[in-house]
């Protein structure tokens, strides 16, 4: 059964919700979207599908497939040029958080001349949407990013080459297609890497500072549902229910972005950059470090994250129960295959210069329960990159 709920966007969830997609563009006024996707979408099928069942509406969408795994201010500014070359009045994204950050930063683009970075959450970007935007919906094809549901789009902007965070409320989708049947064929690797991506996003909302109940159970609630269903997803990919706990955990996730997030994603971000990598696979790596350098700050949140976990917390200490929580996380990274440090991406000790400055201006610690400052960044880099 398909459901229908707001928070704050339009959401259709449930097996099949993909077919609602031709009536979702009508209602927008919406005749020649671009479909934003990527090339392993369009090489599957699954772009052609979504391209057919628009076009078998009497629509008539253009497709843009050159999204980078971690999107550039270039691939936004081909996306623009495709969006106006074929006259187009609203966007699908389709794809993970690459895709649909992309679409975002298309859709912003449109009628916002300046330069992606001006638009960035340290720049109080959200000030200068000030023109309208064209209609855009989202359709998740990964359980991870919350993309989908997120007001925000992370994209690497010149010149420096590092992330930016473009944040504000005129970036919503208007309407997020979230179909389960879309991550049954996603393969185990990538199941892991965008599932832990959705437990990071849960847990790093849950031990943000900032004062948000509706969150923090929120995210409880997605801790839970990654726990009892990540690892399932992953042994048997058909698994819907599994794949339908884990979509509702990635939308969870980020809808939490509000609260802020963590440590994880000031080390994650610039390693994005710097030598590339799935970005939730990286944060999987970071993350039993990354629980461990912040216990000292907020013992006592780690007993709802364990309990959230399905760990037995009775009989334990508020610092017990963190060490049984960052155990857990490690036998769940090893469980799922996911490395044990970056060099997997190529990441060398000599790159950690240049990634210690975008660490340091990174929004997201900023958020943490810990403050971080660069000697910190250095020894959680270290621990993670061989010598």
């Amino acid at each position: 059964m398909i459901q229908s709920f707001a928070f704050p966007n339009q959401i259709l969830f449930g097996a099949g919700a993909l077919q609602s997609l031709p009536d979702e563009l009508k209602k927008l006024d919406c005749g020649r979207p671009l479909l934003v996707t990527d090339r392993g979408l369009v090489a599957c099928g699954l772009a052609g599908r979504v391209e057919e069942a628009i076009r078998k509406a009497g629509l008539e969408p253009a497709v843009f497939d050159e999204v980078d795994a971690n999107p550039t201010e270039e691939n936004a500014e081909q996306g623009l040029l495709a969006y106006s070359n074929s006259a187009c009045d609203g966007i699908v994204g389709l794809g993970g958080g690459s895709s649909l950050d992309t679409a975002k930063a298309i859709k912003l683009k449109v009628d916002h001349s300046l330069p992606l970075a001006e638009y960035d959450i340290e720049h109080q970007g959200w000030e200068k949407m000030v023109n309208p935007m064209p209609p855009m919906i989202a359709i998740a094809t990964t359980a991870g990013t919350g993309s989908d549901v997120a007001r925000g789009a992370l994209i690497i902007v010149r010149p420096a080459g590092a992330k930016v965070a473009l944040v504000g409320p005129a970036l919503y989708p208007d309407v997020t297609i979230a179909d389960p049947e879309l991550t049954l064929a996603l393969p185990p690797n990538l199941t892991a890497g965008t599932g832990m991506d959705a437990f990071t996003h849960c847990i790093e909302e849950y031990l943000s500072p900032k004062y948000n109940p509706i969150v923090d159970g929120m995210a409880l609630e997605g801790i839970r549902l990654c726990a009892i269903s990540l690892k399932r997803a992953c042994e048997n990919g058909q698994d819907l229910a599994a794949r339908s706990d884990m979509m509702i955990a990635a939308m969870i996730g980020g809808m939490g972005f509000i609260k802020g997030l963590g440590v994880v994603h000031s080390l994650s971000h610039p390693v994005g950059s710097v030598v590339g990598g799935h970005h939730g696979t990286t944060n999987a790596i970071f993350l039993p470090a990354s629980l461990e350098f912040n216990l000292p700050a907020a013992p006592a949140k780690y007993r709802a994250l364990a309990n959230a976990a399905g760990i037995e917390v009775h009989n334990l200490s508020d610092e017990e129960c963190g060490h049984a929580l960052i155990q857990f996380v490690r036998q769940l990274n090893n469980s799922l295959e996911i490395p044990s440090d970056l060099s997997v991406f190529g990441a060398t000790r000599n790159h950690i210069d240049q990634m210690l400055p975008m660490c340091v201006a990174d929004h997201c610690h900023k958020t943490n329960p810990r403050q971080c400052v660069e000697d910190d960044f250095r020894s959680l880099l270290e621990a993670h990159i061989p010598a």
